[in-house]
């Protein structure tokens, strides 16, 4: 989880407690348990894991090998026979590939929140229905 709070910044950890005041999160890093007021809390985040980007690499790939041909296609001419291009394209388009793939980034999302919403519990000797409204 990643909690942004008004005063104390961005937290990330895991949420090992939670009562109608406060959240207790366990802090990734080492960073022990810290306490933070529900009112104070700007966003809360779920991490979906991490992403790699293979596809922009091989699009990167293919933009310098197409910059390359076009600059040498420029100041001078190019080898006629072709024997050489497949493997310049693919190495380039190999090396693009490599650094999408090393590259990882985190992925985010905000936790859907109902506006309304309807909660049931047993009360003597019937069924109490609270309905919570929030905006």
């Amino acid at each position: 989880m990643r909690v942004t709070t008004v005063r104390s910044g961005v937290f990330l950890g895991s949420v090992s407690a939670a009562d109608a005041d406060t959240l207790t999160i366990d802090r990734a890093a080492g960073g022990g348990m810290t306490q933070v007021a529900r009112t104070e809390i700007v966003s809360l985040d779920v991490s979906r894991g991490f992403r790699r980007h293979t596809v922009k690499g091989l699009l990167g790939g293919a933009l310098a090998w197409a910059a390359v041909v076009g600059l040498y296609a420029v100041f001078d001419t190019l080898d006629e026979s072709g024997v050489g291009e497949p493997l310049f394209i693919g190495g380039m388009l190999a090396a693009g590939g490599l650094v999408g793939t090393l590259v990882k980034t985190e992925q985010w999302e905000r936790p859907s929140t109902a506006a309304v919403s309807v909660r049931l519990s047993a009360r003597g000797r019937g069924v109490q229905a609270q309905v919570v409204v929030a905006f």
